[in-house]
């Protein structure tokens, strides 16, 4: 996925806006547009600025380090890390999306809605109190954070905008009680409605007719709790809603396991995997493979979500050292760069790859299957509150989330301390950590029984 470029807008012939006798062609100021393809698309999206020709360097399309405009120009500074966050919103955007959402028009609208938000003008005349039901309350909290009215109010982060996965669950919650309301015949929700018998009614429909995950329902009720508790409903009762427990079956590769997905051949450029497709045939490169194959040990290397490390650049990498902000929760990590992890970096000086996570998760299943990791594997599911068992090769289960499993896992199994491995994989608790790792009580007891001969016990 090629990264987002910046041009000036070309002046017509004969614009004599701003420009006088004694000024200069290069004086001239001219709107700086960001061009950005994706899925055999080009989006044009006007950055809200202006500058001197002189004052651009259109170099910087072609460096991760170069800025678009010269320090030397007014509010360079400011316009230069408005056009750095542009460019990885629009990327993440486009990440996130999938299918007919990924559209230049989509695009255009998640991104006015972070830069070029409606102001609406207030009436000269107040209006009358508008009496919400649950869906409209739900859509106006939901409104309220896109915008930024809505602000974090508790944590470290209190007083900041939610982040744009946050609203994004909020909207798959209000979607799927829509859908459960239509399937329900139900015309309308007030407020006083969402009690006991509606959250009973609506874990039926989400277990036994949508089939959920116990993670998924568990996700539409903590947003229904929070979205009622900001309703201020007398009759709302919190207790009532209970956020299911469980433990997600998530795989994570062993050093081993990585290290053949590291030795795997793919240089020959002339190569290429085949599969199959419902009923047609496809052809990838091993070009391509390679590129997954390296993102995927980035992920491996740094314990980085997807999201962190598909739109990760030279300017995060200090050193040796990587410091990001991370997309899903707004902190800040810094994280040692790994031996292993420098010869990858070290193939791409100028940008670093960058890949659909719907396309990286099909892909990397291939990379792993050409690596050899075809054992059987059970995992079990909860969906439809109920616990499934089956049995898949090693590589079908291979995804973009086990690279953060297996860097936090195999860390903890090599003795580092949980609360420095936390430091670089952002977790609050170590008992959200130890949750999350993939170790078992015969892998704890070997580590404190290492532990102990290290000090002599």
């Amino acid at each position: 996925m090629a990264k987002p470029k910046f041009y000036l807008e070309p002046r017509p012939a004969g614009d004599e806006r701003e420009k006088d006798e004694k000024s200069k062609p290069e004086d001239a100021v001219q709107a700086i547009n960001m061009f950005y393809s994706f899925n055999s698309q080009r989006l044009q999206y006007y950055t809200g600025i202006r500058v001197a020709i002189k004052y651009f360097r259109p170099e910087c399309n072609t460096s991760n380090t170069i800025k678009p405009i010269k320090s030397i120009a007014p509010y360079a500074e400011q316009n230069n890390k408005k056009l750095t966050a542009l460019a990885k919103d629009a990327v993440s955007i486009v990440t996130d999306a999938k299918g007919e959402n990924l559209t230049t028009k989509y695009v255009r609208e998640q991104l006015d809605l972070i830069y070029k938000p409606k102001i609406v003008t207030p009436e000269p005349i107040a209006k009358p109190e508008i009496k919400h039901n649950f869906i409209s309350f739900f859509q106006q909290v939901l409104n309220d954070t896109i915008s930024g009215k809505r602000l974090i109010s508790v944590g470290k982060n209190n007083g900041s905008r939610y982040t744009r996965n946050a609203y994004k669950n909020y909207g798959i919650t209000l979607s799927a009680i829509k859908r459960y309301m239509k399937y329900m015949g139900i015309a309308e929700l007030p407020l006083e409605a969402i009690n006991k018998e509606f959250y009973e009614d609506f874990r039926f429909y989400c277990y036994n007719i949508e089939n959920k995950e116990k993670s998924t329902f568990g996700g539409y009720i903590k947003d229904i709790k929070t979205v009622m508790s900001e309703s201020n409903s007398p009759g709302f009762k919190t207790k009532d809603y209970i956020i299911p427990s469980y433990e997600a079956d998530t795989l994570y590769l062993t050093v081993d396991q990585i290290n053949k997905i590291t030795d795997l051949d793919l240089s020959d450029k002339t190569k290429f995997h085949t599969y199959t497709k419902g009923n047609e045939v496809f052809k990838i490169g091993y070009p391509t493979l390679d590129r997954v194959r390296d993102l995927f040990l980035i992920g491996c290397y740094t314990g980085l979500r997807f999201s962190d490390f598909n739109t990760l650049d030279a300017q995060s990498i200090e050193g040796n050292f990587i410091k990001i902000k991370q997309i899903k929760t707004g902190s800040r990590v810094t994280i040692p760069i790994m031996s292993k992890l420098r010869p990858v970096l070290n193939k791409y000086p100028d940008s670093l790859p960058t890949i659909s996570n719907q396309k990286f998760n099909d892909y990397v299943k291939f990379v792993a299957e050409l690596a050899g990791l075809t054992e059987t594997r059970k995992i079990t599911d909860t969906k439809g509150n109920t616990e499934n068992e089956s049995t898949h090769p090693l590589y079908n289960l291979v995804t973009s989330h086990c690279c953060r499993r297996s860097y936090a896992t195999n860390m903890f199994k090599a003795g580092v301390p949980p609360m420095l491995i936390m430091s670089a994989t952002g977790h609050k608790t170590e008992t959200s950590f130890l949750k999350y790792i993939r170790a078992n009580n015969d892998d704890k007891a070997k580590l404190l029984a290492e532990t102990l001969q290290k000090l002599g016990l």
